[in-house]
């Protein structure tokens, strides 16, 4: 294995700024890459649905669309990496590589038996959900599949959030069986408990207009407006 990216080379490919494909087929082998892309990725959405990086974006943009200087071009590779640094330096804390996690963060990870980082399965294995809690000691997990179908993952009946111990990485149990077909995983992070109910509705709201928009189910944002804290990752499920 290669030595891993730097923050700044998965930073580019996040932001679609990597052209030579070298950053995609690296996070593609690199469990450990792949794992800190997909919590930089959780926190550039987050914070750039924020409305202090809204507005922050809209003034560059109202900048870039008075500037008088036509022999500069802005362009829109350069508005994104504006926006994904701003994601950068809002939200994600420095230092927080793998197996190092600094509290108030949440994070949700699937794990092997033998607590390896897992991207991808095979219908019949057998995988852990794994959550930073950050501060927070209620937590709820639903799941995506393919057909935009939502079922709650933790705790199993769904009815509402389960309680876990704040301030630390905690597996949950019991471990769950890989079934056909890829799933798309959404936490939600609270105080206090949570309901099932509502978390699906906006879910299912969230999956509705992500096609609505031409995506599919699996590409559908976490409600930000569910819980205090939200995280979201893809199992990818292969024959």
């Amino acid at each position: 294995m290669a030595e891993h990216l730097t923050r700044l080379e998965l930073d580019e490919w996040l932001s679609g700024l990597d052209t030579t494909g070298r950053a995609e087929r690296h996070v593609a082998a690199c469990p450990a890459c792949g794992m800190l892309a997909e919590r930089m990725r959780q926190a550039r959405e987050t914070s750039l649905a924020q409305p202090r990086a809204k507005a922050v974006l809209a003034r560059l943009e109202e900048q870039r669309a008075r500037s008088a200087r036509p022999r500069w071009s802005w362009g829109v590779p350069l508005v994104a990496a504006l926006a994904v640094g701003l994601a950068l330096i809002v939200y994600v804390p420095r230092g927080a590589d793998d197996g190092v996690r600094l509290k108030g963060n949440v994070a949700l990870r699937l794990v092997s038996a033998q607590g390896a980082p897992v991207q991808g399965a095979r219908p019949g294995e057998q995988v852990t959900l794994a959550v930073g809690t950050g501060p927070y000691r209620n937590v709820l997990v639903l799941a995506v599949d393919e057909a935009g179908a939502v079922e709650p993952l933790w705790p199993g009946e769904g009815g509402t959030s389960g309680t876990v111990e704040p301030g630390a990485e905690v597996k949950l149990s019991p471990p769950l069986e890989v079934t056909p077909g890829s799933v798309a995983l959404h936490a939600f992070f609270s105080d206090a408990p949570l309901d099932g109910a509502h978390a699906r509705e906006a879910l299912t709201s969230s999956v509705a207009e992500a096609r609505a928009k031409g995506q599919g189910a699996l590409d559908a944002p976490t409600p930000g407006d569910v819980g205090k804290a939200q995280a979201r990752t893809l199992l990818r499920v292969v024959p």
